[in-house]
């Protein structure tokens, strides 16, 4: 069997779209929303990255940080 580990870390404030400099309710909600799915796409582009040739995963998770959360993967092939 083979294994990956992958992580990924991403910013309390930036997940959440608390960018400095958005001064109106609309404009945060855009950019919450965008922020959001931006890092989804990150994530789950990094994954596939990774599962290429045959890995799956194994096991997930997430770890907060002091101002940050870690996505983390466990990936396996047999």
């Amino acid at each position: 069997m083979e294994y990956r580990f992958v992580y990924r870390s991403y910013s309390h404030a930036q997940l959440l779209g608390r960018q400095k400099g958005v001064r109106d309710r609309e404009g945060y909600e855009e950019s919450s929303e965008t922020q959001s799915t931006s890092e989804a796409q990150d994530w789950s582009r990094c994954l596939n990255e990774a599962a290429e040739g045959g890995f799956v995963i194994k096991n997930s998770g997430a770890l907060p940080m002091f101002d940050n959360i870690v996505f983390w993967a466990l990936l396996q092939k047999d």
